[in-house]
């Protein structure tokens, strides 16, 4: 029985859709801590299972999360938008070569400034808590 190929689209099935994700979770894990390794770079990965239980992967570095949040919270409003830009763009890219079904322009995105300054200030609140709690564990 070998392996059968998914159309990228969501589940219907909650068991399956569970299932799938645990499956590639461990993927993604992997790649994210291999990528950290051999490229000495700082990662963060913030997943939600479909029953809302969060993960959060740090890198190497402890404080990785920490100062990628603030390196994200003190590029400006234009850079944050362009990076966004080009990623959209390095997908669509590489899923139109793999000719894949996915759709990365349908991927959320609202230019509405009262959503981004929301997004702003959900950013900042979450660097008040790392800032705070990193201040215990100093301490």
């Amino acid at each position: 029985m070998g392996r059968r190929k998914l159309k990228i689209q969501r589940l219907e099935d909650m068991k399956a859709r569970q299932a799938i994700y645990s499956m590639r979770k461990r993927g993604i894990l992997k790649k994210a801590k291999e990528l950290s390794i051999l490229c000495d770079v700082e990662v963060v990965l913030s997943l939600s299972s479909p029953s809302g239980k969060p993960t959060l992967f740090v890198g190497q570095d402890p404080n990785g999360l920490y100062s990628i949040l603030q390196k994200v919270s003190n590029m400006p409003f234009v850079e944050r938008e362009e990076r966004r830009a080009y990623t959209i763009e390095m997908l669509k890219k590489f899923y139109v070569n793999w000719e894949s079904e996915f759709d990365p322009l349908s991927l959320p995105h609202n230019r509405n400034v009262d959503t981004l300054k929301l997004y702003e200030d959900q950013l900042q609140e979450l660097k008040n808590k790392l800032t705070e709690k990193s201040k215990i564990l100093r301490d």
